[in-house]
């Protein structure tokens, strides 16, 4: 079985990363750019085919918005459950999707996540949305860069993280504590909810720490994606310096 992504950054992603066996590249005849070189060199380094096809054929791919390339890939290598890591070192972070299931927010979630350094995202294997070519569009190809595993029962996971050396910490916006009060330094496990349902109870109660950030507009609250990026920084800064 094999997909195709598209857009330049996330085509060039594919190539660096090694989460998907690449197949080939297409790129609409005629165009050119820096990103375009690079998947080329990328292409020829991993050994892809890379083929240069007439409009008319691109465009039978029937790809929105491709930025004139694309390529054909296998399916996504998940980790399994039983590979997640215990905790090592002075500190690290692992991030929990509890059955996020729009794309647009684990996306951003898995961008943030790679770009911060994180360990890896635990996506439930029911009621979750995976890492479709629309989730690593929008994570700007850096799904192609994380550990991504598939687990079970969220609690169980959790669980087992407090058992092998995290702290873990649900992002709740009825939290008792504030995000930027909790000490975030050594190894940190981030549980993130659906924007319509947030952390299931069960979750959440068995969390080491529930943490809210602050709202004063009329809206009443941030998207998934922003609420992880905000409590995110707040673990770099405090890990970092």
């Amino acid at each position: 079985m094999s997909e195709w992504l598209s857009g330049r950054r996330v085509v060039r992603e594919v190539l660096r990363g090694s989460n998907r066996e690449v197949h080939s590249i297409w790129v609409e005849r005629g165009a050119t750019g820096q990103a375009l070189d690079e998947i080329r060199v990328a292409a020829e380094i991993r050994g892809v085919e890379f083929r240069e096809v007439e409009a008319n054929e691109f465009a039978g791919l029937q790809i929105s918005d491709a930025q004139r390339v694309a390529a054909r890939c296998g399916p996504f290598r998940y980790r399994d459950e039983g590979d997640l890591p215990r905790a090592t070192g002075d500190s690290s972070v692992l991030v929990v999707l509890d059955h996020l299931e729009d794309p647009q927010n684990t996306g951003a979630i898995m961008r943030t996540a790679e770009v911060a350094g994180c360990l890896g995202v635990c996506i439930p294997k029911r009621r979750s949305a995976m890492v479709t070519p629309a989730v690593a569009r929008v994570s700007a190809g850096a799904t192609e860069h994380l550990n991504v595993y598939r687990i079970g029962n969220v609690s169980n996971v959790v669980r087992w993280l407090q058992g092998n050396g995290y702290w873990t910490v649900a992002l709740d916006g009825k939290g008792e504590e504030t995000w930027s009060q909790i000490d975030y330094r050594g190894h940190i496990a981030l549980v993130v909810g659906s924007e319509a349902k947030g952390v299931q109870r069960l979750v959440k109660d068995r969390c080491d720490y529930r943490v809210s950030l602050p709202l004063r507009g009329a809206v009443g609250s941030l998207n998934a994606g922003a609420a992880f990026a905000a409590v995110m920084y707040e673990v770099v800064r405090q890990q970092t310096t």
